[in-house]
């Protein structure tokens, strides 16, 4: 690859990429990171994954594969911080990066996250190696939709995510909507963003090789079996757990055949609140809850489901609506900034303009009764996403490193003690 990087550095300092997703602060953001590093790693390009070592069960260096390893950085103090915590120890973190790159030529530095992007700015300004920043996440469009019960995101967050919008040399956003947001609300520059899309492993998300009813557990569904909802997530209000619940809350009385399926892990004291709703409602029978489980799982469960529901009050694409298409399994997702891009509305999913459970009950009840449709669209959302691999997405970063070093290190910013 014509002015590729000698050697990238991947930080992800809050959450490592090994980390389950749908456990703790792990989500779409760690299998982002690591598929995007693997797959530039198979086209030759030197990849170091850096995080902030938080449990003692993460390794201090694991050799991932060849060009690839991942280096967990200890910092005294840090065990189960919360992660907005962490930015006191940004400094710390942008230390052992540089301590551990060694000097050269040609080294590109890729933050994920705000926090990381805050490390990212002195380790790239010590380094003398550009900048590029996804941020996933950002705080004043998580501000902007949140719901009752969500907390806002700090004021140090968007101070910190407005000077590494400033200091980047180039900015990966997921959609076009999410350029718009930086620009419209940080004032990212239009010629530093990059609008690529995320992927699919098409190895584990793939349409069902066999019927539906023989890949959901046990076997051949019995007649009249309930058609399958699932949703899988880090379970916090912001993914909208609670809101699904009340909408097949006003299902019940219809008395249709329905279940819900709600994957991953969260909170223990906010777990224990949804689980209290499904048994005041009555629920049981038809609401069940199961921890994260690894990918290739996932992909299966999203196979077997009938529909994949992503209730989300603020996505920067939703990841888990891709793959759920991917796995021809139709998705009903909120009609909110990432999930507009990443759900092809009444082509490959429903968008529910309305986060009440009134307008998510009449979507779910819609495809619930038309097998028919729910086909139509399991379909076409597996066409679309065929060709949104992994390998496309890691091409065109790579074009984005090659183009930020031939411009070089913009003019150096310190970040590390502005919070």
């Amino acid at each position: 690859m014509p002015g590729q990087p000698r050697h990238v550095h991947m930080l992800s300092m809050h959450t490592s990429p090994l980390a389950q997703p749908g456990v703790g602060d792990a989500g779409g953001m760690n299998v982002y990171v690591a598929h995007l590093a693997a797959k530039l790693a198979e086209h030759g390009i030197p990849v170091t994954l850096w995080a902030a070592r938080l449990h003692e069960s993460e390794p201090p260096r694991r050799r991932l594969a060849e060009r690839l390893e991942v280096r967990h950085v200890a910092l005294p103090g840090t065990s189960h911080l919360d992660k907005t915590q962490l930015r006191h120890h940004v400094g710390a973190f942008a230390d052992a990066v540089v301590a551990g790159a060694g000097d050269g030529p040609g080294q590109v530095v890729h933050a994920h996250y705000w926090l990381s992007a805050m490390a990212g700015v002195e380790v790239a300004d010590r380094l003398a190696a550009p900048l590029v920043t996804s941020l996933h996440t950002s705080a004043l469009v998580k501000n902007l939709h949140a719901s009752a019960g969500e907390a806002p995101e700090p004021d140090v967050r968007i101070a910190g995510e407005r000077v590494v919008v400033s200091a980047s040399d180039a900015l990966v956003v997921n959609t076009p909507t999410e350029a718009r947001q930086l620009h419209e609300l940080y004032g990212a520059p239009a010629d530093r963003l990059h609008v690529i899309t995320p992927g699919i492993d098409p190895h584990i998300h793939h349409p069902p090789r066999h019927d539906r009813r023989d890949i959901r557990p046990g076997g051949v569904m019995p007649s009249g079996a309930p058609v399958e909802i699932l949703m899988a997530a880090r379970l916090q209000p912001l993914k909208g757990p609670d809101l699904l619940i009340e909408a097949m809350r006003l299902l019940a009385p219809d008395r249709l055949p329905v279940h819900l399926t709600i994957v991953g892990d969260g909170d223990p004291d906010y777990l224990a609140r949804l689980r209290a709703m499904v048994a005041h409602h009555g629920l049981g029978a038809s609401i069940g809850f199961l921890p994260a489980v690894p990918g290739p799982v996932l992909a299966d469960r999203m196979r077997a489901a009938d529909i994949v529901a992503v209730p989300s009050s603020s996505e920067t694409f939703g990841l888990v609506a891709l793959e759920a298409q991917a796995c021809a399994t139709p998705v009903v997702a909120s009609r909110i900034d990432g999930l507009a891009d990443a759900v092809r509305d009444r082509r490959t999913g429903v968008l529910v303009a309305d986060r009440t459970p009134r307008a998510w009950a009449d979507a779910l009840r819609a495809l619930v009764v038309d097998p028919v449709r729910r086909r139509a669209l399991g379909r076409a959302g597996a066409l679309r996403a065929a060709g949104m691999t992994w390998a496309v997405t890691a091409d065109r970063v790579a074009a984005v490193y090659s183009s930020v070093l031939r411009h070089g290190r913009r003019a150096p910013a310190c970040a590390a003690t502005c919070c």
